[in-house]
């Protein structure tokens, strides 16, 4: 695992994030890898309010329903939030004593995130022993957790009209089949 990963994984976990402010994109540029930095200028270029109006569209609320709801149990054989893998998740969380306090624990920047402190966490262990568990580790969360998240990139795609976001869904969908040739699965 390298320091590429930590940060591709931060840049996503912002990127589905709330767009509250200007500050969305200055976090974002700041662990945007240099494939990402021409669809992420080309979305600055919306109007935040309609930027904003576009995540509440996908994500939070729409008449007739919200077509991309963040949250793996949505995506899953249930179709209903807080089903099995929040609480899956959350068994993750637990084994470092994280609380996602308010928030469902299978949102997906919040998974992102998680996988970025997993990343972190192995890149700065010095303990071999305790690298090779938080790899074990790592690649289960993945497969269990982050996997998903293709499901929830083509829904974006098809659901959006703002084309660099389109693009930014390829990227991240890129992204994961890559990161699931390199863990084998």
């Amino acid at each position: 695992m390298e320091e590429s990963l930590f940060r591709t994984y931060k840049f996503w976990a912002i990127f589905f994030s709330y767009p509250e402010e200007e500050s969305f994109f200055k976090q974002l540029f700041e662990f945007a890898s240099k494939d990402y930095i021409p669809l992420l200028e080309e979305l600055k270029k919306v109007p935040l309010e309609e930027l904003q109006a576009e995540w509440t569209k996908l994500f939070i609320a729409n008449f007739g329903g919200v077509p991309c709801k963040p949250y793996q149990s949505f995506f899953g054989e249930e179709k209903e939030l807080m089903g099995a893998p929040a609480f899956s998740t959350n068994r993750f969380y637990r084994l470092f004593n994280l609380d996602t306090g308010n928030e469902y624990p299978d949102r997906a920047n919040l998974q992102l995130d998680f996988a970025a402190f997993l990343v972190k966490l192995y890149l700065e262990d010095p303990i071999l022993e305790d690298r090779k568990r938080l790899e074990t580790l790592y690649k289960e969360f993945f497969k269990k957790h982050i996997l998903w998240m293709v499901k929830l990139a083509e829904c974006v795609e098809k659901n959006t009209s703002i084309e660099p976001l389109k693009g930014l869904m390829e990227k991240f969908k890129e992204f994961l089949l890559k990161e699931k040739n390199r863990l084998k699965l």
